[in-house]
């Protein structure tokens, strides 16, 4: 996977690009997950492979994904590499559910 591939990956699933400065920034409406909010990621090449890193919140609107996106200070999951990540993602799986508990 390179990181031109991943944007057509990660369009065809739902998700909007933008390349970014070495990076491509992606959004992806988590409706399934949390209705009416939005992920973020972005994905970076590497010599040793495309690294993929999801922002740590979800957002209430698309503007407000990519502005986090543009904040360095935005807080993030540990990178990962893509064939790591994809196996064990849930943003583009739109038969994943997610069952809150109360504790």
């Amino acid at each position: 996977m390179n990181i031109i591939n991943f944007k057509v990956w990660i369009e065809a699933k739902g998700g909007t690009c933008r390349l970014g400065k070495a990076k491509m920034n992606c959004i992806l409406s988590v409706d399934h997950i949390e209705p009416g909010l939005w992920a973020a990621l972005y994905a970076q090449q590497t010599p040793n492979g495309l690294l993929v890193v999801e922002l740590s919140e979800y957002f209430s609107s698309a503007a407000a994904a990519w502005q986090a996106l543009d904040d360095p200070a935005s807080p993030s999951e540990p990178p990962r590499l893509f064939r790591d990540w994809v196996g064990e993602q849930y943003l583009t799986d739109r038969s994943a559910r997610v069952e809150k508990l109360d504790l």
